[in-house]
């Protein structure tokens, strides 16, 4: 089977004039001629070669350089090309990857919030989360500072991707409940990242509340916990499944806090 240029134009979604440059330029390699009209002939196994042609044009090539390596291509120099063609996408997919963790990141909180009732304070089964953790802790024990803040975003933006959902971690829930202004550790919701919120049982606690609002949920997670002889094993998480990415009053903001359970006694229900 043999393809007219019009033909060959039409299978690989260019111009007729696009193919005859390509060809003009020994980019298709030798295209014989019919006997009976003149015309050029092609072999459909040619339309491949006309995306690779584009695909390098995508990638920056100019209709020079391309000619040029037409004229004077070898084995040799079309796998260095492709080498560095690899290279180029690789590093691109790279970046298109980490943007679509991050989407995916905050879509995920997202519909965990338009799930969750509100004001709620229970047992429920996390599931394994993957996380990148970066210490607030400066040698003096203390959490939180400005300094520690750029410096913990700094290392996460270093390793990962910055632009994924922050939450913050405690040692344990006594921590939290001292001081919820002074966390260990600032936490990346990265799906890329080399840390673990573990899959398991934890007492979780919802409320509306806007970034660094006082509330009460820490104190009533806790009494919980002793109302039903729960023994809670920290770290404490606290992440806000809705805030300013989705919704527009801060009323609307939703903070979780998470705690691990080592033996959850029974499915006691939310309050």
């Amino acid at each position: 089977m043999t393809f007219k240029t019009s033909d060959l134009a039409i299978c690989a979604e260019v111009s007729q004039f696009t193919v005859r440059d390509y060809s003009d330029h020994g980019l298709l390699g030798p295209i014989p001629r019919s006997k009976s009209s003149s015309y050029r002939t092609f072999d459909p196994r040619q339309i491949p070669q006309i995306y690779l042609i584009r695909t390098l044009r995508a990638l920056g090539y100019s209709p020079q350089q391309i000619r040029e390596f037409g004229e004077n291509r070898t084995p040799e120099t079309v796998l260095q090309m492709f080498s560095d063609c690899s290279a180029q996408l690789s590093n691109e997919i790279a970046v298109l990857q980490a943007k679509l963790d991050q989407l995916q990141s905050y879509a995920a909180l997202i519909r965990e919030g338009q799930a969750t009732q509100r004001g709620e304070v229970g047992i429920r089964h996390l599931q394994e989360r993957a996380i990148r953790r970066s210490s607030l802790e400066n040698r003096n024990g203390s959490a939180k500072s400005l300094e520690s803040l750029r410096r913990a975003h700094g290392d996460i933006r270093h390793d990962g991707n910055a632009g994924c959902p922050l939450g913050y971690a405690f040692h344990n829930v006594f921590d939290l409940l001292e001081d919820p202004e002074q966390p260990a550790q600032l936490v990346s919701y990265d799906p890329q990242g080399p840390d673990i919120r573990p899959a398991g049982a934890y007492l979780v606690g919802t409320v509306n509340c806007h970034y660094s609002e006082k509330t009460s949920l820490p104190s009533r997670m806790y009494s919980y916990a002793l109302q039903n002889n729960l023994e809670l094993s920290g770290p404490a998480y606290t992440v806000y499944l809705l805030d300013s990415i989705s919704v527009t009053e801060r009323e609307q903001y939703l903070l979780q806090i998470a705690v691990k359970i080592d033996e959850p006694c029974g499915d006691a229900e939310g309050s």
